[in-house]
């Protein structure tokens, strides 16, 4: 016979099932297993009473199969099927679960997360932590498919670096042969090289910063998914962080409603609230802050933004030069190409308008106390044909984060990597 999965079995079918046992309850004559597999949970009435024995001494995650007859039925268990049960017939024991060091099953007690995160493996079994990794590859998913229908090309960038990307942050730095190189902590470099010459590229790769955070929302290893658009300004590519986001979360509304349910969430297709920096700075010291042109903004200021003008993406948009990185494209006056967007009370995304024009860019390095030359093959290749080009990135944990409204960011990152944790 062959397998079948959960939720796609009917009413009157003989099955065979594969999976992990969730719970099991009844009297000693008789047992109600909830069994799982990757497509959801089904109630399996045994009734036999050697199956029923084996049962009795069975511990919760063990792997089995089992067939059975499926019966109509109304089942009240939370996530599990409704509309039918299936009457075990023959049960086979394919692989015993030890005592678990954490429950997958938390009715009663819940485990705290650097437990949880001690045992992934186990951890990411539960409804409510699946939930947020079937919407997180949903947002990749629906990231790559924008750009695809935008014409954009996939490219893949470099994970080992010569030189620093952004500047001011911390880098990695690993020994690569006889050379001293880092861990990339943004594509960005590169993604400006092809967008000079394909025009319109993006990305999805795991970066790394070595700054020391420890903090609910920051990590050190991360995945980006990046966008850089030759011909286009800072208020232009905007419109594309929008619009994907916007076309992430439809795709979420669509094809995660079971996920949403678990998660309780609140989910809208957001606006969008445009603000200049300046703009943002006087909306803020309205309502209590005291921040000056220059300051960066701290997360409650993010939090605040965010509460205003709810269920929108806030973009903050020309920051001053002197605070956004050497590759920003500097305006008139004091300002930048630069802007944030802010989603869910926190940033999910910076980018702007680049430096096309070699002389400002060597200008631009000089500024923030970077050597030009060892930036010389980036800036030399601006001097073949280079035209005006702008891109930005978004975390995808960040937005898992933002978008499921979690507490802390290493509940949307499968194997977080902090100051604290390398394994597992």
């Amino acid at each position: 016979m062959q397998r079948k999965y959960i939720s796609e079995i009917k009413e009157g079918e003989k099955v065979l099932l594969k999976g992990w046992i969730y719970e099991v309850r009844g009297l000693s004559n008789l047992k109600f297993l909830i069994l799982r597999d990757c497509s959801g949970f089904v109630q399996a009435v045994v009734k036999d009473k050697i199956l029923v024995g084996q049962i009795s001494n069975l511990g919760l995650e063990s792997v089995v199969e089992i067939e059975g007859k499926v019966k109509k039925a109304n089942v009240k268990a939370e996530f599990v099927r409704k509309d039918i049960e299936v009457e075990v017939e023959k049960l086979e024991i394919l692989n015993r679960a030890e005592k678990l060091p954490i429950q997958v099953n938390e009715k009663t007690v819940k485990s705290e997360l650097p437990t949880r995160l001690d045992y992934r493996s186990l951890d990411v079994r539960k409804p409510r932590v699946q939930a947020i990794f079937k919407i997180q590859s949903t947002i990749v998913n629906s990231f790559r498919e924008f750009f695809y229908k935008e014409k954009f090309m996939e490219i893949q960038p470099p994970g080992i670096i010569g030189c620093s990307t952004e500047g001011g942050t911390d880098l990695f730095e690993i020994n690569y042969f006889d050379k001293k190189a880092y861990l990339a902590q943004s594509p960005q470099l590169y993604k400006q090289l092809m967008a000079i010459s394909l025009e319109k590229v993006f990305s999805t790769s795991t970066v790394w910063r070595a700054e020391k955070h420890d903090t609910s929302k920051h990590i050190n290893e991360i995945r980006q998914m990046d966008i850089e658009v030759a011909f286009v300004n800072d208020l232009e590519i905007m419109k594309y962080l929008e619009q994907v986001v916007q076309f992430i979360v439809k795709q979420i509304l669509e094809n995660c409603k079971k996920e949403i349910e678990i998660l309780k969430l609140n989910l809208k297709v957001p606006f969008a609230k445009y603000l200049t920096y300046a703009e943002a700075i006087d909306v803020l010291n309205k309502h209590g802050f005291k921040l000056k042109i220059g300051d960066d903004f701290e997360p409650e200021a993010e939090k605040k933004l965010c509460a205003l003008f709810p269920n929108s993406i806030v973009f903050t948009y020309e920051w001053p030069v002197e605070i956004k990185p050497f590759y920003i494209w500097p305006k008139e006056g004091s300002v930048s190409g630069g802007f944030d967007a802010l989603y869910g009370g926190v940033e999910i995304s910076s980018g702007g308008q680049r430096v096309h024009v070699p002389e400002i860019l060597i200008k631009q390095l000089k500024s923030k106390k970077l050597k030009p030359e060892e930036f010389k093959w980036y800036v030399d290749a601006f001097r073949y044909g280079a035209p005006m080009h702008s891109g930005w990135s978004i975390g995808l944990e960040r937005l898992t984060y933002a978008v499921c409204g979690l507490d802390n960011i290493r509940e949307a990152t499968l194997f977080p990597r902090d100051r604290r944790r390398l394994t597992p």
